[in-house]
This record gives C-alpha cells, structure tokens and sequence, in this order.
C-alpha cells in the first residue's frame, strides 16, 4: 500500500524544484496576503494617528496566542495529513482534519471568551499607556469576536494546501484579505468608526475567508471526508497538538517577547527624549513590516513541509535532504534581500503609516536599521523548523523554532536594555539572531548526516 500511495502521489516522484514552485508560490502568496490584514495599520496611521496605530500594537500579542492555536492545530494537521499520506492511511488522515476542525472550535471559542472578559487587564499587561488604552480597548473587544473565524479558517486552510490545491488556500485567503482591503477605508474615512471599524473590517473579511475554506470540505482530492470523518478522536487531537507544538509554542513566545519589549519600550522611552508612545508605536511598526516581507521565506519553508513530510513517510529520505536545502538556499536569498531593503528604505517605510513627528521618525529608522541588523541570518531557522516539524521530531523542531525568541532574545533584552536603554532593546535582536543561525546550523548538519546513513543502508539493501 505504501509503494502504491508513493508512486500514485507526484510528491513521491516529481522533481523536487517543480514540486517547490507548485507548493511554494501559493503559499507565499497565501501569507503575503494574510499579512495584507495590516493594512488596517495604513488606513488607521492615516485616519486615527499613532495612537491607534500602539493600539494595535498592544492588542497583537492577544491575537498572536489565537495564531498559536490555529498553529497548534493546522500546522500538526498539516505534518499529521502528509505523513499518513506518505504512509498510504488515507482514512486516518480523514479523520485527522474532522478532529482538528471540533478541537480547534472548541478552543477558539473559549479563548475569545477569555480575552473578551479580561481585555482591559490584558492590555495592561502588554504595556498600555493611559493615552493609547481606550484605542486599544475599542479595537480589541471586536477583533477578540472574530478570533474563532480565524482559528478554524487556518486550520481548514492546512488541510487544503496539504491536499494538494495550495491554489484554493491561497484563494479563500485572497478574498479575505482583498474585503478586508476594501471594507476599511470605508469604515474608517466614510462612516468615521475610526479603529473600531478597523476591527470591524478584519473580522468580517475572515468569517468570509472562513466560508470558502468550509465550501472546500467535501472536495478533497486525497481523501475522502464525510460527516462521518468529522468526529473527536482523542488520540489523534494528542498526536496534532504534538506535531503542531513547536509552532504554536513559537507563536507563544511571540507573546512573551511582546509583553517584555512592550514593557521595555515603555519603561526606557519615558525616561528619553522619545516619550514612551513613539517607541512603543514605531516598534511594532517595524515587526509588522519585516513580517511582510518575512513571510515570503515562511511561505518557502511551509510549502516544502508536504513535500518533506510526504517523502519521510515513504522513507525516500535523498528527497527530503534535496527539499531541505533547496529550501534553506531560497530562503537565505530572501531575507538577505529583506535586509537590504529595510537598512536602505526605512524612513520610506515607515511614511507608509503616515507621516507624524522628527522624533517619531528618527527613532523609527533607528528602529529598523538596529534591530533588523542580521535578518539575513534568518533564511536558516525558518526552514529548520518546518523540517523538523514534518519528520515528526517536534522537540527539535520546538528548539530549532523557539532558539531566537525564547532562549536568545528575552534574556539579551534583559541584560542589554538596563545597560544601553532604548538601543538595548534594538540591539538584542540582531544578538539573538546570530546564536540561533549556529545553533540551527548545527541542528541540522546532524540530521543530514542521520539521514544519509539511512539511505545507505536501504541502498545496500537493495
């Protein structure tokens, strides 16, 4: 059965650079427009100010543990679908995504609920200041409504791109991106709902997001999905949260990094000359950009994990390594180009959000030149990950995904901030983006070796 699925599947035979650009490009695509949700940034920078821009800022952290769940639960799906694939269980594969649609709505809801009843202390948390708080609040009691739409719409979208039509991924979440586009300058500069009709914008574009992904359901290629496939298994919930842990505990560790710059921020920028608003703002500015463009290098990386997830189940492991590296070069390519970009343009950048201040502006290019000083490195770590991620080792996967943010970066910015204040906080990242490159590096040189002792021994088999 498995020789069968292997030979049936083009991901077990097809060259591997035309299976990256047919898996690649839409999921590129896919996360360049789901990043195009921040232009609710553009349109409130223009019409509310920067104060509704920290807004959003301080409500990101709270919408980054909703993207760790439907990470939890679409990227293990996702892992969890091509292996048994590969394995030929299309079946269990079926009732993989029945169980992460029900535990992936069970929980988005309760979270919503949480976040909805513990907004204002939440806000506080990560680092409101009295002048950005009621912005905060008003953006973030809609956006919290919309997060089950979200969560499930991932999810869904997973099992898409891994059945093989990483085309209609990308397409439920152009129609999303491209309302919500449409939705908030109307919001905001026609009916004045200022960053509440921002929100408003974002959640609507995703419950529609939600209905292609759902049409989608009952047309899979690979499987057969049935309302009977549509059931709780324990068992396989266990096995995707483990698969999908790495990513999702890497999107957690978004939120601390959050709570501890945001507080940062805050703290040094009231004792400069900046204040604390204009660090706090320009700051998540900054990430926000980067993720733009670093999402066409995530985009890379989770294309090639049907591909690398396939290929180890039916154990054609040269075909892995291929995928692996070929990935790593493009990637690395990427986000040297990024990088370029962000140290010449950053001042460009920024006036994208409107153009305010001296002091909001020379901070923001210090901001941009500092902490993105080694994204070049990054190309690495966002395809170890994925790799580990879809040989099913997620306790490397979780050290190759979590090394910048959790181990490097927290306690750079701990020990640098009180001795160099604001440039502190800059200067960790670049800091932590040099230990995980070797650390990754390092990671995934030993796999490779691991992986070519295997197919030596099948070829002495043979």
């Amino acid at each position: 059965m498995i020789g069968k699925q292997s030979i049936a599947n083009p991901l077990g035979y097809e060259r591997i650079g035309k299976l990256l650009r047919i898996y690649v490009i839409p999921s590129i695509i896919s996360l360049i427009i789901n990043s195009l949700y921040m232009v609710d940034q553009i349109f409130i920078g223009q019409g509310v100010g920067f104060l509704g821009n920290g807004a959003t800022n301080i409500i990101a952290p709270i919408s980054t543990i909703a993207i760790a769940i439907a990470a939890l639960f679409g990227d293990g799906l996702a892992a969890f679908f091509s292996q048994n694939l590969g394995q030929g269980n299309a079946d269990k594969a079926a009732k993989g995504v029945g169980t992460a649609i029900i535990i992936s709505s069970v929980v988005s809801i309760i979270f919503a609920a949480f976040a909805f009843i513990f907004l204002t202390p939440l806000c506080r948390i990560f680092g409101a200041t009295d002048s950005i708080m009621p912005y905060a609040l008003g953006y973030g009691r809609i956006i919290v409504i919309g997060f089950p739409f979200a969560i499930v719409a991932t999810v869904i979208n997973s099992a898409i791109r891994t059945d093989g039509s990483p085309r209609y991924a990308m397409f439920s979440m152009m129609v999303g991106a491209i309302l919500n586009t449409i939705l908030d300058p109307l919001f905001i500069f026609v009916f004045h709902w200022g960053v509440e009709g921002a929100a408003l914008a974002t959640i609507l574009s995703q419950f529609i997001g939600l209905l292609f992904n759902i049409a989608y359901l009952f047309k899979f290629q690979t499987i057969r999905f049935t309302r009977f496939s549509l059931v709780m298994k324990w068992s396989i919930s266990g096995r995707l949260a483990s698969l999908g842990f790495a990513s999702c505990f890497n999107n957690l560790t978004s939120t601390v990094v959050a709570f501890v710059s945001n507080n940062l921020l805050t703290q040094y920028g009231a004792l400069s000359e900046y204040g604390a608003d204009i660090p706090l703002t320009t700051f998540g500015l900054c990430m926000k950009v980067s993720m733009i463009a670093f999402s066409i290098g995530i985009g890379v990386a989770s294309g090639s994990q049907p591909i690398i997830g396939f290929n180890f189940g039916a154990k054609k492991y040269d075909r892995v390594k291929k995928t692996f590296l070929l990935g790593s070069v493009v990637c690395t390519i990427i986000t040297v180009l990024s990088w370029a970009i962000f140290q010449c343009f950053p001042l460009q950048l920024i006036r994208i959000f409107g153009t305010e201040s001296a002091l909001y502006e020379e901070f923001a290019v210090r901001c941009f030149r500092i902490y993105l000083l080694l994204t070049f490195l990054n190309g690495l770590q966002m395809c170890t990950g994925v790799f580990f991620q879809a040989i099913g080792q997620p306790v490397k996967a979780a050290v190759a995904s979590l090394s910048k943010q959790l181990i490097f970066y927290i306690p750079a910015m701990l020990i640098l901030a009180p001795i160099f204040g604001l440039d502190g906080v800059l200067m960790a990242d670049p800091v932590a983006d040099a230990f995980a490159f070797i650390l990754c590096l390092i990671l995934c040189a030993r796999e490779i070796r691991k992986m070519d002792g295997l197919s030596r021994n099948q070829e002495e088999r043979i």
